[in-house]
């Protein structure tokens, strides 16, 4: 990784859409703070489309999308995307998601994971969930260890579940998506982009193990500083990092971002 300081001018100006995951990139310990929200307005002034990409539920999408100066929210880990149509929020589902089974899969999902391991408890916004299950592990106390969560992980496989352990979830869901598959399948059915346009018109910004399927594909990724902590149980790592850490951090990786575009603020 190298420092956010060494973006260069052209690869601040091949963007269009950030994409940002939200918890502890753009939050700090949960909280949206003034530094992150002024730099999504500063992001919207500058007429970059802002489209965060979280593991986080639909209904926090839905508050996103009307709170803040996004253009879209995916949502679940790619199961689903909030966006405007015409004024009004409109919800795209995944298509590899067997809608008439989930509820049933979902259930005997949570029942075998908290049978299965002790201490295992769902996130407090499991009701805000449509397809994705959050298991906490370090988002409300008591907390997981590492080897808890490694079970949890575990009992999901065995329900044929995939999963991704966020910076303080442990996500699991039955289809054949995730944050990636989830982008791309936005930018191509509702914006009519293709894969390469994607690439060569997006950035992205994350903090955590769950970003890895991101920074293996995106070509001009940001960490913000909590990455550093979570390097040694990642194999691929973002491109350039910021020193601050979570909504500081990706503050400062916008204020770079527009300056080498030559915004001034």
């Amino acid at each position: 990784m190298r420092g956010i300081s060494d973006l260069t001018e052209a690869e601040a100006r091949s963007v269009e859409f950030l994409l940002t995951d939200v918890d502890d990139t753009i939050t700090s310990d949960g909280k949206l703070r003034p530094a992150a929200l002024a730099a999504l307005y500063r992001l919207q002034d500058a007429g970059l489309r802002t489209i965060c990409v979280t593991g986080g539920s639909a209904g926090w999408a839905d508050t996103y999308l009307r709170q803040w100066p996004v253009e879209a929210v995916i949502a679940e880990s790619g199961a689903v995307s909030l966006y405007r149509k015409d004024g009004v929020i409109t919800h795209y589902v995944h298509p590899s998601i067997d809608q008439g089974h989930y509820s049933e899969r979902k259930r005997a999902l949570i029942e075998a994971v908290l049978a299965s391991v002790r201490g295992a408890k769902l996130s407090s916004d499991q009701f805000a969930r449509l397809y994705d299950v959050a298991f906490d592990h370090g988002s409300e106390p008591p907390y997981l260890n590492q080897e808890q969560i490694a079970q949890v992980v575990a009992v999901c496989k065995g329900e044929g579940a995939a999963t991704a352990v966020s910076s303080i979830h442990i996500n699991a869901w039955f289809g054949s998506f995730d944050k990636w598959q989830g982008c791309l399948t936005f930018f191509k059915e509702v914006l009519g982009l293709c894969q390469e346009e994607l690439l060569e018109r997006s950035c992205y910004c994350g903090d955590a193990p769950n970003d890895q399927v991101m920074f293996a594909r995106i070509p001009l990724s940001f960490g913000v500083g909590n990455i550093i902590e979570a390097s040694g149980r990642m194999e691929i790592l973002p491109r350039y990092v910021a020193t601050e850490r979570g909504g500081e951090g990706f503050a400062r990786i916008v204020d770079e971002l527009l300056e080498k575009r030559g915004v001034r603020f």
